[in-house]
């Protein structure tokens, strides 16, 4: 499983893949919308862990662009912020389902499941 957290405050998205990491998953970080779609290309990510509110792209137009490139992708967003509400259901109005985390995310609710994914990751 290759899991790609995109998220602008660095120690956040530093920290999950870290977690991640240690957990016996590849994961990589991502600090910005056009990185990640940087990233995402050479990374091949299988999940998508992506922060909502983001200067720039937000996560829905980076996930977005990503389920483009790689529609077997699991997205998860998570968001601190009250805005993400109306951002997430303007989303799901237009027939996006990912999975909504709030932050700060529980790391041992995540590594659960990540692990209820069906392996799509070749290894």
């Amino acid at each position: 499983m290759h899991v790609l957290v995109i998220d602008d405050e660095k120690y956040v998205a530093d920290t999950l893949v870290m977690i991640l990491e240690q957990s016996g998953l590849r994961a990589a970080a991502a600090y910005d919308g056009q990185s990640a779609l940087k990233k995402a290309e050479t990374f091949l990510p299988t999940v998508v862990i992506s922060d909502v509110i983001m200067p720039g792209m937000n996560g829905i137009e980076v996930c977005q662009a990503i389920t483009a490139m790689f529609p077997d992708c699991h997205i998860f967003l998570f968001s601190g912020q009250a805005a993400t509400n109306e951002i997430v259901r303007e989303a799901y109005a237009r027939g996006v389902s990912w999975e909504l985390l709030a932050k700060p995310v529980e790391p041992d609710d995540l590594l659960a499941r990540l692990a209820a994914l069906p392996d799509n990751s070749g290894g």
